[in-house]
């Protein structure tokens, strides 16, 4: 599938959201119990990218105004 194709099709992509969303919940649990600065700070970088992702539609089609 494309991209352009995933980002457009309104159900797929909350899907796609939602999954990121569940995955950020996990890193964040990760984060919260985590005792050493190297796994913190790898679970910080994890959920800026997975929150990078989530304005893939955005990126794709650009700025809506």
């Amino acid at each position: 599938m494309h991209l352009k194709q995933l980002v457009n099709d309104k159900e797929c992509y909350e899907q796609f959201q939602q999954h990121i969303d569940d995955l950020i919940y996990l890193r964040q649990r990760a984060l919260e119990t985590a005792n050493e600065p190297h796994v913190m700070h790898r679970q910080q970088g994890a959920i800026d990218v997975l929150r990078k992702l989530k304005l893939l539609r955005e990126t794709i089609n650009g700025p809506t105004n």
